[in-house]
């Protein structure tokens, strides 16, 4: 019998079932689409058009301010009511995201101009290895063993991938490097805003997108002038004109908002849980089309690489999901637990998924 997602208990006729299933199916594929299509956008702007990834991210901060800012204002109360902000301590810790968020897509976003894009997406699957030693130092959370061996796997993967790409470029890989500590850094500071100690706040992502997109503007255009990018964007306009270059940024920030407004859909009426499992896909989807769109070069162990560290990636989504529907259940697995333990155990899962994502 199949029954809806989020709070829903009512089960749904055969008809009503098809048509929740294929909706699913259909946001799924969008959400996926829209990843792997915003990273090539990202690209091919970032490495032609206008070689000026930090300014170019400040725009789609600004661009999804003023989308959440229209869904808050327009939008039912039964999809998006925001989460008040009630005191200093919570709006404090609030603007420590923005810090987090130029240190993962600000660095991220640079890489794209100085490494190739399947060799971006690689180095960014090494996200659960990151997440996993962030976990153990700050938790002291030590992995279980099939966990513990598709990381071991996605390390060799990633380092063999890497290490024999002819693409390799040092300054490129570092920089990604970096913004996976950036993402570490980033699920610290979630947890703090969104954990159950005093003074925490539950934000959803347009929570997050109306409070924080602004402060990482601020942060994010005087990162871009110290590096030069000022100077890029006046040449830029004069070789490109003016409309062209707004419509371009105009296109990224669209890309932006409509790919968060796509994955809290998605979340809306299934779980995190669904959309956090698709991340190996993703990532291995964008690698696939990056040599299509790309100049880009590749050798046999690279290929090897890239699939060991994509099947690690994969395996490690579907073990984190399974590990975290059953252990606080007694071990029992998830097929065989109620239906009202089963769907509170989905939603404690949400949370640790989300850091995949």
């Amino acid at each position: 019998m199949t029954y809806a997602g989020g709070d829903a208990k009512k089960p749904l006729s055969s008809l009503d079932g098809a048509l929740y299933t294929g909706l699913v199916v259909v946001l799924i594929f969008v959400c996926c689409a829209e990843s792997v299509a915003f990273s090539v956008y990202n690209k091919w702007l970032f490495s032609g058009p206008l070689k000026a990834p930090v300014f170019v991210t400040a725009m789609c901060q600004a661009w999804c301010f003023l989308g959440a800012l229209l869904v808050w204002l327009l939008s039912p109360k039964s999809f998006y009511t925001r989460s008040p902000v009630t005191s200093a301590a919570q709006a404090l810790k609030i603007l420590i995201i923005p810090v987090a968020f130029v240190a993962n897509y600000g660095m991220n976003n640079l890489s794209l101009k100085y490494t190739t894009l399947a060799l971006n997406q690689l180095i960014r699957s090494f996200s659960p290895v990151a997440i996993a030693v962030t976990s153990y130092l700050i938790e002291g959370k030590v992995q279980s063993l099939p966990k513990a061996v598709t990381l071991v796997c996605l390390v060799g993967g990633v380092l063999m991938g890497v290490g024999t790409s002819p693409d390799f470029e040092l300054l490129g890989v570092l920089i990604c490097a970096g913004s996976l500590l950036g993402q570490a850094l980033n699920i610290v500071m979630t947890a703090l805003v969104m954990g159950d100690m005093k003074d925490s706040v539950k934000l959803s992502p347009f929570d997050v997108l109306f409070y924080t997109a602004l402060p990482s503007v601020a942060i994010l255009l005087p990162f871009s002038a110290a590096i030069g990018e000022y100077a890029v964007l006046v040449k830029a306009l004069e070789d490109e004109g003016f409309a062209r270059l707004a419509i371009l940024v105009f296109g990224g920030g669209i890309f932006a908002f409509t790919y968060t407004l796509f994955y809290v859909l998605l979340i809306k009426i299934t779980s995190s849980v669904y959309y956090g499992v698709t991340g190996g896909f993703r990532c291995t989807v964008a690698i696939i089309i990056s040599f299509y769109f790309f100049p880009q070069k590749i050798t046999a162990l690279s290929i090897l690489g890239i699939v060991i560290a994509m099947t690690a990636f994969i395996a490690n989504s579907y073990f984190t999901m399974k590990e975290k529907l059953s252990k606080k259940y007694g071990g029992v697995p998830a097929n065989q637990m109620p239906k009202e333990p089963q769907e509170r155990l989905l939603k404690e899962a949400e949370k640790e998924m989300m850091k995949n994502i």
